[in-house]
């Protein structure tokens, strides 16, 4: 069951709010709520393999379930519907989420805040490079995602460390590491998700992932 406390809630108010901005900077006029719902599953899924020995603060706030639209956790909904009746986000005439501009809280004193909102900031920025079709496509084909749908199971999503999509993306993070050399040390954080993001979509889409 969603755990809906008000302190969850208000951090995933944060994580809404920090991916609307994000949006905003590379570009996107308005995001879906759909959309927002497959971010955050791809920030909860992946944020172990990127940091191995950190904890991973996506985990204790989102149940994922599989949904016709793709992961759904209930959370998402109920922090929208807050952020919108306290006029810090608004539909637009497309049904689409913008921020409203009016003034946002300090969100830094909010545990883990500066650490999910710059997980969020570089997956939108990697998305935000490869489309909105790719958000699909990776959730979709994702190997944990696909295990649920597969098994029929509207039980939640796994998204702890050592979840399949976690063993996956390590495995091919080695592989991806052995042929950069020297080099993957050198590249920049934003560097090394964009390569690493065009190695992985191009080896999930694919299929490849053994």
């Amino acid at each position: 069951m969603q755990k809906e406390s008000n302190d969850v809630l208000f951090r995933v108010n944060g994580d809404i709010i920090s991916t609307l901005k994000t949006s905003e900077d590379i570009g996107w006029e308005s995001i879906t709520e759909y959309s927002i719902q497959r971010i955050m599953y791809i920030a909860s899924v992946l944020y172990s393999f990127r940091y191995e020995n950190k904890f991973n603060p996506f985990v204790k706030d989102y149940d994922f379930s599989v949904s016709l639209r793709g992961p759904f956790s209930s959370i998402i909904p109920s922090a929208v519907y807050f952020l919108i009746a306290n006029e810090f986000i608004n539909y637009n005439e497309n049904k689409e989420l913008v921020l409203s501009g009016r003034q946002i809280p300090n969100l830094n004193l909010m545990p883990y805040f500066e650490e999910r909102k710059n997980w969020i900031e570089s997956i939108v920025y990697i998305l935000g490079i490869y489309g909105e079709e790719k958000i699909y496509d990776f959730v979709f084909r994702d190997p944990q995602y696909q295990d649920n749908v597969q098994r029929n199971s509207i039980k939640e999503i796994d998204i702890k460390p050592g979840n399949k999509t976690d063993i996956t993306v390590r495995r091919m993070k080695g592989a991806f590491e052995k042929g950069l050399g020297n080099s993957a040390s050198q590249l920049s954080h934003k560097e090394y998700l964009d390569m690493y993001f065009d190695y992985v979509f191009s080896k999930i889409l694919r299929g490849e992932t053994e």
